[in-house]
C-alpha cells in the first residue's frame, strides 16, 4: 500500500534525518540535472528582484495592541505569483487584527516569499503527512468498486473520493476515468492512499494552529490542500477563498461553510442575490454592467489570467455566419464545453457524471437536431493551460468528440481554442447558448438569451436559466431547443441584475498592489505592490475594505454602491 519512497520518508523522519536528505537531494540535482539548475537560477533571481523591490515595505508592522490577536491559517496556493497575492491580503488581515500562520509546501523559492513578511509563521504539509501510521479500507485504495463509490468516499471528514477524482483528472489531463484500467486502478491507489494521508494531516494541522480563520486560493478542489479546505469546514472555522476575478487586479473573494461548500467562488449567495432583486433598476445600471462586460473583452483582459481572448478580435455577425458556414435561415446554438479536468467534480452537482459525458450526450443529441445550427466553442483556456504544463496536445474536449462521435454533421461547427473571434461577437448570432454553469451564461442571459444549464452551483434556479432536474430532461430540452422562446423582459432584468452583481459588485479592485498578466504564451502573472510605507498600508482603501469584509461574516465581498 505504501511505496518504498513513503516508508523511506517516515523512517527519515523518524530518526530526525528527513531535513538533511531533502537537502542532499537538491544539491545532487543541482550538480547533475542542468534544466533543473536553470529552473532554480531563475527562481533565485525572480526571489531577488522581489525582495530587493518589496522586502522593506512588506516588513511593516500593521497590527495593534487593542485586541488580542486572531490566528489566520494562509494556504499557499502553490506558486510565487500566488504567494505575492497572499502577502498583500495578509496585510489586510493584519489590519483587521490577524497573526497570519502559513501553510505550505517545501519547495525552496516559494518558502522565501512567505519568509520576506516577517511576522508570518510558517509551516510545512509534509511535516504532518506520514502514510506509514495510515489505518486504511484497502478494499478502497486497492481498487474502488464503481466510480460512484469512489466519488461518494470521505475519510476523516474530508471528501476524499471527491478531491482524488478532480485531481487525477487535473493531473492526467483526462475527461474520465476508466476504473476497469490497471494503469488507471495503480495511479488511484497511490493518491487515494495520499488523500487519505492528508486528511489526517488536516486535523493535526487544524489541532496545533487553532485558527479562527483560514484563508484558500484556487487549490481547494485538490490534494492535498482540498483535504484542508474540508477540515475547516468540518471544525466550524471561518473559511474564506480568493479568485482572480474576470478582468486585471480583481479578487472574487467568498466565505464558506458546510452548508454552501458546493457554490461557485462567484456565484451570489441568498442574501446578495436578495437584495439585488431588491434594488431599483435603472438604465444606469444596465449601462454600466455593458460597458464593464464590454470593455474587459474588447482590451483582452477578460480572464487574462488564462489569456482566454488573447488575439482576438470583434467580428460582424456576417462574417461569423460566412466563417463558420451557418444556415442564415436557422436559429444557432452554441454549446460552451468546460475543460473536461479543470476542477470538475466541484461547484455544484450535475445531472451527468462529469463534464466529458456531459459534451458526449449533449454532442450526440445535436447530430440529430438540425433544425437549428450547431456550434461548438472549445474552450480558449487550453492554450495558456497546456502550454504551462508543458505538454503538446489537443483540446480534450476534442479528442473527446473524436474518441465517441464517428463525424460531426453538417450542421455542426467547431470553433478552435485558438480562434480568434472574440466570444463576445457571438452573442450576436447566438439563439440560445448551452452549458453545465459557465461563465458565459451569466453574460447570455444578460441579452436575452436562453441559457440551458445542467448543472447547480453557480447561477441556475435564479429565474433566468432552463435548468434540468434530470439528464432525461436536459436531453429532451435539446431536442427541441428549437422551439425555446428568448427571455422576456423580467427574465432579462433578472439576469442583468445576476451580472451586476457578479461582475461590478462582487470583485474587490485592487489599489494596494497590481494583479495582472503579461500578453505571452504562459500569460505569465505580473504582480507589483504600490504601497511603499506603512501610512500607505494603514490608509489602503482595497485593504480596509477586504479586512472589514472578514470580520463582517458576509458570505460574499459586495460592494453596496
Amino acid at each position: 500500500m505504501h511505496s518504498l519512497r513513503e516508508r523511506l520518508k517516515s523512517i527519515l523522519r523518524r530518526v530526525r534525518l528527513l531535513s538533511a536528505a531533502r537537502k542532499l537531494k537538491y544539491w545532487i540535482l543541482i550538480l547533475t540535472n542542468s534544466r533543473f539548475r536553470r529552473h532554480q537560477r531563475a527562481c533565485r533571481q525572480g526571489f531577488l528582484k522581489f525582495k530587493r523591490e518589496y522586502g522593506n515595505t512588506l516588513l511593516c508592522k500593521l497590527d495593534s495592541n487593542d485586541h488580542a490577536p486572531k490566528t489566520a491559517l494562509v494556504v499557499s496556493n502553490g506558486f510565487p505569483e500566488g504567494a505575492k497575492v497572499e502577502l498583500g491580503l495578509i496585510k489586510g488581515l493584519e489590519l483587521a487584527g490577524f497573526v497570519p500562520v502559513v501553510l505550505t509546501s517545501r519547495d525552496r523559492w516559494l518558502v522565501k516569499y512567505y519568509e520576506v513578511i516577517g511576522s508570518a509563521k510558517i509551516l510545512f504539509l509534509e511535516d504532518f503527512a506520514d502514510p506509514v501510521n495510515l489505518s486504511v479500507d484497502k478494499g478502497m485504495v486497492a481498487r474502488p468498486k464503481s466510480f460512484e463509490d469512489l466519488l461518494t468516499f470521505e475519510y476523516a471528514g474530508a471528501r476524499v473520493g471527491r478531491i482524488v477524482i478532480s485531481t487525477a483528472l487535473r493531473r492526467l489531463r483526462v475527461g474520465s476515468l476508466d476504473l476497469q484500467s490497471s494503469q488507471i486502478s495503480q495511479y488511484l491507489a497511490r493518491i487515494i492512499g495520499s488523500g487519505m494521508t492528508h486528511a489526517i494531516a488536516a486535523r493535526e494541522i487544524i489541532r496545533k494552529v487553532r485558527p479562527q480563520l483560514s484563508v484558500f486560493g484556487d487549490n481547494s478542489v485538490y490534494t492535498p490542500y482540498g483535504q484542508v479546505f474540508d477540515a475547516c469546514l468540518a471544525e466550524g472555522i471561518d473559511t474564506i477563498t480568493w479568485y482572480t476575478g474576470h478582468k486585471s487586479n480583481t479578487l472574487m473573494l467568498k466565505r464558506y461553510s458546510l452548508e454552501d461548500r458546493d457554490e461557485h467562488p462567484s456565484s451570489l449567495s441568498e442574501e446578495s442575490w436578495r437584495w439585488l432583486r431588491s434594488i431599483e433598476w435603472m438604465e444606469s445600471h444596465r449601462e454600466r454592467l455593458r460597458q464593464e462586460v464590454y470593455s474587459a473583452y474588447a482590451s483582452g483582459d477578460w480572464y487574462s489570467q488564462v489569456g482566454t481572448q488573447f488575439n482576438t478580435r470583434m467580428i460582424q455577425p456576417e462574417e461569423i455566419r460566412r466563417c463558420l458556414g451557418l444556415d442564415p435561415k436557422k436559429k444557432t446554438a452554441i454549446i460552451f464545453p468546460h475543460i473536461p479536468w479543470d476542477a470538475t467534480l466541484f461547484w455544484g452537482k450535475g445531472v451527468f457524471r462529469d463534464y466529458e459525458e456531459w459534451l458526449v450526450e449533449t454532442v450526440r443529441i445535436a447530430c440529430t437536431n438540425d433544425h437549428v445550427n450547431w456550434v461548438i466553442k472549445v474552450h480558449p483556456a487550453n492554450v495558456v493551460k497546456l502550454i504551462r504544463d508543458g505538454v503538446q496536445e489537443e483540446p480534450s474536449e476534442l479528442k473527446t468528440l473524436r474518441k465517441h462521435i464517428a463525424k460531426l454533421p453538417p450542421h455542426i461547427s467547431i470553433i478552435q481554442a485558438d480562434s480568434d473571434i472574440s466570444c463576445y461577437s457571438l452573442f450576436s448570432v447566438m439563439d440560445y447558448c448551452v452549458t453545465v454553469r459557465g461563465t458565459v451564461g451569466i453574460e447570455a442571459a444578460s441579452f436575452g438569451i436562453p441559457v440551458l444549464t445542467a448543472g447547480t452551483g453557480r447561477y441556475d434556479r435564479k429565474g433566468f436559466t432552463i435548468d434540468a432536474e434530470s439528464r432525461e430532461r436536459y436531453l429532451d430540452a435539446l431536442a427541441h431547443i428549437q422551439d425555446l422562446l428568448p427571455l422576456s423582459p423580467a427574465q432579462r432584468e433578472l439576469a442583468e441584475r445576476f451580472a451586476y452583481g457578479v461582475f461590478v459588485l462582487r470583485p474587490l479592485c485592487l489599489t494596494t498592489f497590481t494583479l495582472e498578466s503579461e500578453r505571452d504564451a504562459k500569460a505569465t502573472g505580473k504582480t507589483r505592490i504600490n504601497a511603499a510605507t506603512r501610512e500607505d498600508w494603514l490608509n489602503a482603501p482595497d485593504l480596509r475594505a477586504f479586512g472589514s469584509w472578514v470580520n463582517s461574516r458576509q458570505i460574499d465581498f459586495l460592494m453596496h454602491s
